[in-house]
């Protein structure tokens, strides 16, 4: 009789961790081929002098397979043990599209629905979420000592990502609204500091005149600025 306990103890099946590499692993649909040129390439680079880097980006033409891509990038990193990572997608519509194309390459994926999965948070699967979910007030990711470690967030059509997060970010008062003056009288002192013509054109109610509110003077007024628009009904109760 073979004891295959004793053949088999101690040996465990390595994880690739080379993209290339991995691709061949994948139980892929049998319609889906071997990578093609610009994959390769952008793979092996990626591998060979990019998988460590903080900001990374892949520029190429539309129907080049970026998002077979972002996918290998990302299982990569699972492979290696960083996790978890997180696949974001600018609608709803490339959320479905990129986790159905990731079922024909045999890449495993989850998704947030509502609540983020264990498959998710411990490192198993790749989390395919709208950009929407997790640049907002209420982010279940979490916000500051409570937050999630995410290891890697690869943004698809990162153009798109960058405006629905500079969307989820902004806060639009009308002028006519009490909060506006209170939030102008806040950060006058700041505003007043960056241009003083401008300054004078936005008291006199110019519409094209605009100051920015520096990161540095939002930061410590955040208890104001939340007492500011806690009377508008729109974020009652959304600002604890």
């Amino acid at each position: 009789m073979v004891d295959f306990k004793k053949h088999l103890a101690g040996k465990k099946a390595e994880k690739p961790i080379d993209p290339v590499e991995l691709y061949d692993t994948l139980d892929r649909a049998h319609d889906k081929g071997p990578l093609r040129p610009a994959q390769l390439s952008v793979l092996s680079l990626w591998n060979d002098s990019h998988s460590t880097n903080r900001d990374v980006i892949v520029k190429l033409h539309t129907g080049q397979g970026k998002t077979l891509i972002g996918l290998l990038m990302l299982q990569s990193r699972l492979n290696a043990g960083n996790g978890p990572v997180v696949y974001l997608c600018p609608n709803n519509f490339l959320i479905e599209q990129t986790c159905a194309q990731a079922q024909q390459f045999g890449i495993k994926t989850c998704i947030a629905d509502p609540e983020l999965p264990d498959e998710f948070l411990n490192s198993q699967q790749i989390l395919v979420t709208s950009v929407q979910k997790l640049f907002n007030g209420l982010t279940k990711f979490g916000l500051h000592g409570r937050s999630i470690n995410v290891d890697t967030v690869l943004m698809d059509d990162a153009h798109a990502c960058a405006d629905a997060i500079r969307q989820s970010c902004r806060i639009r008062i009308d002028a006519s609204e009490p909060a506006y003056d209170s939030l102008k009288t806040l950060f006058a002192s700041e505003l007043e500091a960056q241009g003083v013509g401008t300054w004078a054109d936005i008291e006199n109610k110019k519409r094209d005149a605009i100051l920015p509110v520096p990161y540095w003077a939002w930061v410590p007024m955040e208890s104001e600025v939340a007492g500011i628009l806690w009377v508008l009904p729109r974020y009652h109760g959304r600002l604890s």
